[in-house]
């Protein structure tokens, strides 16, 4: 029974740090869907990218467009 709760706490660790790893994006971006331009915009910081998919990076530090 031990050796269960120790791989359930290494597999519960290992994803929460595999899934810190696959985005950066923060708790304030709220990306929105502007689908006059085919792109999508942040509703906190203003910040605009382009493309099909959501974005996975925080652009709040980069300079606006």
């Amino acid at each position: 029974m031990p050796v269960l709760l120790i791989l359930l706490l290494l597999g519960t660790l290992t994803y929460l740090y595999w899934q810190r790893k696959t985005t950066t994006l923060t708790r304030d971006c709220r990306w929105r869907r502007n689908r006059s331009s085919d792109g999508w915009h942040c509703a906190y910081c203003g910040a605009v990218e382009a493309g099909e998919g959501a974005p996975v990076d925080c652009k709040r530090n980069q300079p606006r467009r």
